[in-house]
This record gives structure tokens, sequence and C-alpha cells, in this order.
């Protein structure tokens, strides 16, 4: 029986240009993007593919704060459009919770110089008595770990555009 995953999303308007975001988000440093966020861990180390996100398939391994661990793979990929990926093989607390997560990055011009993003992950729950602890952690906690994720797109992404 497969569990009904719990879903939520963040989104955020950048003063940049669609192709320029799109840009950042693809290539930014997952160390840099997604850092500790309340009792959530941040990426400290990443193996494997280091590169921007370009092409189905692409592989890598992170390290979080907490010392466990997590394997993500690009499963989906639009230039300027979309990116989408997979995240398995949890190690730490997550493991006895979650079966797989699925993330994806949506984006959209609102003018020639402003950009829309909509971040959405879905975790799937390992069990159905871990689909209350999964749907506390996703509806509650996870909003503010992709908000604070973007805000650093953001910063990175208009900073980079007064200097073009």
């Amino acid at each position: 029986m497969t569990l009904m995953p719990a879903k939520t999303s963040s989104a955020i308007t950048i003063n940049a240009s669609l192709p320029h975001v799109f840009q950042t988000a693809a290539a930014m440093d997952p160390c840099a993007l997604i850092q500790d966020h309340g009792p959530l861990p941040g990426i400290v180390n990443c193996q494997g593919h280091t590169e921007p996100w370009s092409a189905i398939g692409q592989q890598r391994k992170h390290t979080l704060s907490d010392n466990s661990s997590v394997n993500e793979e690009l499963t989906a990929f639009e230039l300027d459009e979309h990116y989408a990926y997979r995240v398995t093989d949890f190690t730490g607390p997550f493991a006895a919770l979650i079966d797989q997560a699925n993330g994806e990055w949506r984006f959209t011009a609102v003018s020639p110089a402003t950009t829309r993003v909509v971040w959405t992950y879905s975790f799937t729950p390992k069990r159905k008595l871990a689909a209350p602890a999964v749907w506390f952690i996703v509806k509650l906690l996870w909003p503010g770990y992709l908000g604070s994720a973007l805000a650093r797109v953001k910063q990175k992404a208009e900073n980079e555009n007064r200097n073009l």
C-alpha cells in the first residue's frame, strides 16, 4: 500500500530576469542554499554532481549538520521552466519516518525583470504510523526551511543582477 505524501510549497518573487534566477538557483552551492533552520539540519557536504543541475539523472549525496545523509537525483529538467529531484536513502532521524521526498522548483516570469519561484516538496512516509510525524514536519517546519533557502536565492540573484 502506497501512503499519501505530505506536501508543502513556498514561493518568492525575485527582482531579476527568469533566465538569471533559474541559473542562480540551479547553480547554487547546496551548502549555501540549505542551512540549519530550527530543528532541521543544513547541508554541510556535497559529493557527486557539484556543477549546476542540467540533466536528468545527475546525482549527489548530501551530508547534513546532524551527521545524517541523503541521496538526491535530478528527475526532470526544463531550462528556464522547472527542475525536480527525488531524495532517498535517508539516514539519521528521518530514516524511520520517510521513504522518499520529491522537490520541484518552478519559475515564472512576472515581467522581464521579475521572476516568481515556487518550490514544492512532498514526503512519502515509510509506514502509516510515521504519517503524523511526517505531516507535522512538512506542514509546520518545512515551509520556513524552504522560505529561508529561497531568501538566500533571492539575495544572491538580486545582488548578482545589480552587478550585471
